[in-house]
């Protein structure tokens, strides 16, 4: 067995029926569709990291720390979208251009590269939300001491830590049930499907990371999209309000015992 798995470095030296098994699989129009689908999430989730990081880097007010995280998160996440995406573009090239079955297998070289990175990419998105939720944790329980740089008044910075904890959920959300699903999806194919010969193409289907790291950028955008415009309506609201005469002075009274409740 070792010998004959050393020997698949060479693609002339497959055993013809595993060839053509992993031929059959890779020409699949559900395993190709799968990986398409796969490389438009991780496009995507290029596309919204750096459409991300260009329009709001320095429009937000974090903790040192949240920032760092953050900027880990997203570059794990384009880590893995980057190279995740070059390995299946160049799989789907060749399972269309490529005529001998034996000639499928994506180069050794370029493998492990691609897959260095993939795995490292994945690894950093889950490490990086775990730290970040001790970060908030931490945060929490030493709310009169966390804060070093004071850049903001304590009221204003305890709202800007509560927008920041409840960006954190969101992306906390997305991730908690997007890998449930994959492990569940894995779980499932290996113990009820492993002698399915679709079984690759299920497992790319149910591979959900791409979707993942989509998905985080994204509701970042909304998130910040949609506290921009409460802020901004906020703000119309108050300009708006009669300042003068009783109803002034009950206005004011209103928006200042919603304040401080």
């Amino acid at each position: 067995m070792a010998a004959a798995l050393s020997n698949y470095s060479d693609p002339d030296s497959v055993p013809h029926d595993i060839c053509i098994r992993i031929a059959d699989i890779l020409r699949n129009p559900f395993y190709r569709g799968a990986q398409f689908v796969n490389c438009i999430e991780s496009v995507g989730a290029v596309a919204c990291i750096i459409y991300a990081f260009c329009r709001y880097r320095k429009k937000l007010s974090l903790h040192p720390n949240i920032e760092i995280l953050l900027c880990t998160l997203y570059l794990s996440c384009l880590i893995h979208a980057t190279f995740y995406c070059v390995a299946k573009v160049y799989q789907l090239v060749i399972s269309f251009f490529t005529t001998n079955q034996c000639h499928m297998f994506l180069p050794r070289n370029f493998y492990i590269i691609t897959h260095v990175f993939i795995v490292f990419g994945n690894c950093g998105i889950r490490n990086t939300q775990t730290a970040m939720i001790i970060e908030r944790c931490v945060a929490t329980a030493l709310v009169d001491t966390y804060e070093k740089r004071r850049t903001l008044t304590s009221r204003y910075q305890s709202v800007e830590n509560l927008s920041t904890s409840a960006l954190l959920c969101i992306i906390s959300i997305i991730q908690l049930v997007t890998f449930a699903l994959y492990a569940f999806a894995m779980t499932y194919l290996r113990l009820m499907q492993n002698s399915n010969p679709l079984l690759d193409a299920y497992k790319e289907a149910g591979y959900l990371v791409p979707l993942t790291t989509f998905l985080i950028p994204f509701a970042t955008i909304v998130f910040i999209e949609n506290s921009k415009k409460r802020r901004r309506t906020g703000i119309d609201g108050m300009l708006k309000m009669k300042t003068n005469g009783q109803e002034g002075w009950e206005n004011y009274a209103a928006v200042y015992k919603r304040q401080w409740k």
